[in-house]
């Protein structure tokens, strides 16, 4: 998982104030033109290979044959990032002025540059609108900020960076090395914030990747892809245990220490982010029982327990902790789970349903061990809109508005009315039976040696700042 750094002060007061004014968009707009997204309070990051991003490049064309091209939506000879903000917002404002929008109703939330379901129509013909489970990965999406296409983050020393304004040289003297938010991740890539140490995420996309396509992955990784061979088995962790001193995490040191073999390795995940068959890869690993899917179920069972249906705002809520946090709470006895969730559900009564008051109790019963104030901010996206004003405590709204001040219903149409079916996942056994398994310690004595006992064995706590 990748880490939004906060906004600064000024900002985070205005989206504050800004979510305490904000005006609700009026019951007929819904009513006659259903909001696909809005982008309203906060721009949404939806990717570069999204439909949304198809929609910018459509949007601009017409825009463009309608003699309303500038400010440009997407600029000549760029291609659209999936980035939906205040750009896009007056495209839209301006194309309903254009005949081909004629049929957009006057009380559209599209006057205020919403995507709605009747611009979508006319900007995407044929095209689906996006479903919930599209709108979902914009929403992780703009939490995590590590789209297909860019490089990947490294990890080591990740509070270093932080406190050096995002460089920090480990090699000058005096370097000291803080790592309490992600010790054991060492590198960061793509949209649900893969990672090469515990979960083994990356390990197993560009392995799956490379039995589809080897010729691309070989060609992009060139003399560094026999290293990449036993990147694949290298020994890391035990599960849910972050210890120091693996097999996989000298090499990856090693390979961050060394900015030629550093580069090889940033540029080649960029570039494999483009490619489909590696999107395509990583989605499928993602479904996993092992990876996403096991925990999306175990979600389920724990709503079961509380006499709860899975909403499509439960859904985003689900996939959003399993991509920076993990499953839901694992003690040995699943019922206690399902009793703390009960009794701290019982007294929610300000709630104006139950299944905000069980995201908001989910929330409190299973904080992040490490990023405790970035997890309230994000777990407050998926139950601002079902409190009055005023209900939430400052803390929450703070964090919410300190981080990524985005809402699950208000800009992204999800709905607690709306049940979402989850199925059972497939397994790890589906790919094959020549699985990278994490079995081998076959390091070269420079990579067994390369990392120094500070950046090994980091500071865990934050530095003061």
């Amino acid at each position: 998982m990748s880490i939004r750094r906060p906004l600064n002060e000024n900002m985070a007061a205005l989206f504050l104030a800004a979510f305490l004014v904000c005006v609700a968009i009026v019951s007929g707009a819904h009513a006659t033109d259903a909001i696909v997204l809005s982008a309203d309070r906060y721009r949404v990051e939806t990717g570069r290979y999204s439909s949304f991003a198809t929609f910018q490049r459509n949007l601009q064309r017409i825009l463009d044959d309608c003699g309303k091209g500038t400010p440009h939506v997407v600029a000549p000879g760029e291609q659209p990032r999936g980035r939906i903000g205040s750009e896009t917002q007056a495209g839209i404002q301006r194309a309903l002025d254009c005949a081909a929008f004629k049929d957009v109703p006057h009380g559209s939330a599209a006057r205020s540059g919403a995507i709605t379901e009747a611009v979508w129509r006319v900007v995407m013909a044929d095209v689906a609108v996006p479903s919930f489970r599209e709108r979902t990965d914009a929403l992780i999406l703009s939490f995590e900020a590590t789209d297909f296409g860019e490089q990947p983050e490294w990890n080591f020393c990740q509070d270093s960076k932080a406190k050096a304004g995002g460089q920090f040289d480990p090699k000058v003297p005096g370097a000291v090395c803080y790592n309490e938010s992600d010790p054991c991740s060492f590198l960061t890539w793509g949209p649900r914030g893969a990672t090469a140490g515990q979960g083994r995420e990356i390990q197993w996309v560009i392995w799956l990747a490379w039995q589809r396509a080897p010729a691309d992955v070989e060609r992009i990784f060139a003399g560094e892809f026999a290293s990449v061979q036993r990147f694949f088995n290298l020994k890391g962790n035990p599960q849910n245990l972050c210890r120091h001193g693996a097999p996989l995490e000298r090499f990856m040191c090693a390979v961050w220490l060394d900015p030629a073999r550093r580069r090889v390795w940033e540029d080649a995940l960029a570039e494999l982010g483009r490619l489909s068959v590696v999107r395509d890869s990583y989605a499928r690993i993602y479904a996993l029982h092992e990876f996403d899917g096991g925990k999306l179920q175990a979600f389920a069972e724990l709503w079961k327990g509380v006499g709860l249906a899975v909403s499509e705002v439960d859904y985003a809520f689900f996939m959003d902790r399993v991509t920076h946090l993990g499953g839901p709470p694992t003690e040995e006895d699943a019922g206690k789970s399902v009793g703390k969730l009960q009794t701290c559900m019982a007294g929610e009564h300000i709630a104006l349903n139950r299944h905000a008051a069980a995201r908001r109790c989910l929330g409190r019963l299973q904080p992040h061990a490490t990023q405790p104030q970035y997890r309230l901010g994000r777990d407050v996206a998926f139950y601002l809109d079902a409190y009055a004003d005023g209900a939430l405590s400052s803390k929450e709204i703070t964090a919410w508005a300190d981080y990524v001040p985005l809402s699950a219903e208000h800009n992204f149409a999800l709905s607690d009315a709306n049940a979402v079916q989850i199925d059972p996942a497939p397994t790890l056994q589906s790919l094959g039976s020549d699985l990278p398994f994490a079995t081998k310690s076959n390091l070269t004595k420079a990579e067994a040696n390369a990392c120094p006992q500070n950046i090994l064995f980091p500071i865990s706590r934050s530095p003061s700042r």
